[in-house]
């Protein structure tokens, strides 16, 4: 039996949403067990995986008891913001050399540039831990701000230049004939037209320091400098507390999909416009 074009229509959007459903599904489940075992008495683990036995809320307060997730909230928000923040001034004047200027050397700067990104960080975990120590940044912000800056900054440089490479050169031109400076074309012209690409950059790198772990493990020790991905983390031994492992890795990770939720606009446009140019 040969199908109409309309059934086939309806037959191919089925199928796509079918395959949609079961991705999501297998997406948010791992999400789903870990809120239902956030909600469960320890002695009722694993009972069942579809709700919660003992709805237990109070492990939302308990955990703030058992450990500093105060602090290590705190700590987090100043790895992300600040290295974001970092990584976004360096992409801006990094990605406008990029992308303007032609200089002896440029595509080894790219290559080592984006080597950085698919190089384990196991490797070069030993040298780095030296290092900071020699410097005197040993369980201190900046030593970890450095350092996730330094070993995640080649996206947004390399964002930043796309936007630029987006931007016509005419503009400039124009700037340069009314009496602008190139410092003055790039503050008054370009970045304004590369907002969008500032903001994703920004929100990728605060993502990139949210989620950081190997780096601030070796790199903390006290409560005030610890993250909360190695707070949480250092609950796990040979009797974890699972239902409280469940429960703060579902609080850390509340502020960063608050903040997706917030700037998703943003993000699709700001890759759709220059990321994929």
């Amino acid at each position: 039996m040969k199908l109409t074009m309309t059934q086939q229509k309806r037959l191919t959007t089925s199928v796509r949403y079918f395959i949609i459903a079961i991705w999501v599904i297998f997406t948010l489940l791992p999400l789903y067990t870990a809120f239902v075992a956030s909600l469960t008495e320890y002695q009722n683990l694993g009972k069942s995986f579809l709700y919660p036995v003992d709805w237990a809320f109070h492990n939302y307060v308990d955990i703030f008891r058992r450990i500093d997730m105060a602090s290590y909230l705190k700590a987090t928000f100043i790895y992300s913001v600040s290295s974001a923040a970092i990584s976004v001034i360096i992409a801006v004047f990094t990605g406008y050399a990029l992308s303007r200027f032609r200089f002896k050397g440029k595509p080894l700067y790219s290559g080592i540039l984006l080597m950085t990104q698919v190089l384990p960080q196991v490797v070069v975990v030993v040298p780095v831990f030296l290092m900071m120590q020699k410097l005197g940044l040993y369980d201190t912000y900046a030593g970890v701000i450095i350092v996730i800056v330094a070993t995640s900054m080649a996206f947004p440089v390399m964002l930043m230049r796309s936007f630029y490479d987006s931007v016509s050169v005419a503009l400039e031109e124009a700037a340069y004939i009314d009496g602008c400076s190139r410092l003055q074309a790039l503050f008054r012209v370009i970045l304004p037209l590369a907002m969008p690409g500032i903001g994703t950059a920004f929100a990728l790198a605060f993502f990139s320091g949210w989620s950081q772990y190997l780096y601030p493990l070796i790199l903390t020790r006290s409560a005030q400098m610890t993250p909360v991905t190695v707070g949480v983390a250092r609950l796990i031994d040979n009797q974890t507390p699972w239902e409280m492992v469940m429960t703060g890795t579902l609080i850390s990770i509340i502020p960063a999909v608050l903040i997706y939720l917030l700037a998703q606009k943003s993000l699709i446009k700001g890759l759709s416009n220059g990321a994929v140019k």
